[in-house]
């Protein structure tokens, strides 16, 4: 799939409005923008579908072999991907949705002076251990057993990789930039996070390992779109990054605004 969904800008601007700051380093960029959750009944049935589209490729993969257009699935206790994500820990939610809201702000706000930059797809369905907590999840509910969610047992790792990459290219359809994104969501500020992660973009490649999975997950899909970044994708892979200009973005979105 290729994702195609965006926000209604003035609303989405309404609901986080961007913060006046002190000019920073000239080695970084910073933006913040705070939420007024007055606005957010505007732009939340927009936000929902973006979310729900992002997470769709996760879904297609658990439930693939699972059902065909002859035989729907007739209920909960019938599709493998019924619980996805809803059931699973609330420190898993939260990092799936700071990465969304990472890309979200890419494509929507711009990073790094441009405003075309473009999220091809999420890297969801690599989350493994998660796929395998879910399976147990259904198990229990299907025999009729309690599940606590946010139980500190339910908690599972985080994926390993990058947290989403975003791409800009030229008028021949060929990457010119590659924006690598670290995403953490927190409900309260911990400066050693941000630590974390800006240690883990220093150490990054020039070619980034998030490509390769998204050319194995784009390849499932036969639409001219999917396969024209299937190609785009290898090309990169194979000489275009020594070229394209690595970008490094690390979005952090936290419940209780940082004391300063």
């Amino acid at each position: 799939m290729i994702r195609f969904l965006r926000l209604t800008l003035q609303p989405l601007q309404a609901w986080l409005v961007a913060q006046t700051l002190p000019k920073a380093p000239p080695r970084y960029r910073l933006r913040v923008w705070r939420e007024v959750n007055g606005n957010f009944s505007q732009v939340r049935d927009e936000l929902i579908a973006y979310v729900q589209e992002a997470l769709d490729d996760a879904r297609r993969r658990i439930r693939k072999g699972f059902n065909d257009d002859l035989s729907p699935f007739r209920g909960a206790a019938d599709d493998p991907a019924a619980h996805y994500p809803a059931m699973l820990n609330r420190i898993t939610l939260q990092g799936y949705l700071g990465e969304t809201l990472a890309g979200l702000a890419v494509e929507h706000f711009g990073a790094f002076g441009h405003s075309d930059w473009l999220v091809p797809a999420f890297l969801f369905r690599f989350h493994d251990t998660e796929f395998q907590h879910l399976d147990l999840i259904n198990g229990r509910l299907l025999m009729g057993e309690s599940h606590h969610p946010d139980a500190e047992s339910e908690r599972r790792p985080g994926r390993t990789g990058d947290d989403a990459i975003a791409f800009r290219i030229d008028t021949n359809g060929e990457i010119t930039h590659v924006l690598t994104l670290e995403a953490k969501c927190l409900a309260k500020n911990k400066p050693a996070t941000i630590q974390d992660a800006h240690e883990k973009l220093s150490a990054g490649q020039r070619r980034p390992s998030g490509v390769r999975e998204l050319v194995n997950l784009l390849s499932e899909y036969d639409s001219h779109q999917a396969q024209d970044w299937v190609a785009r994708l290898v090309a990169f892979c194979s000489v275009g990054y020594l070229t394209a200009e690595r970008l490094d973005g690390f979005s952090y979105t936290v419940g209780h605004w940082p004391v300063r």
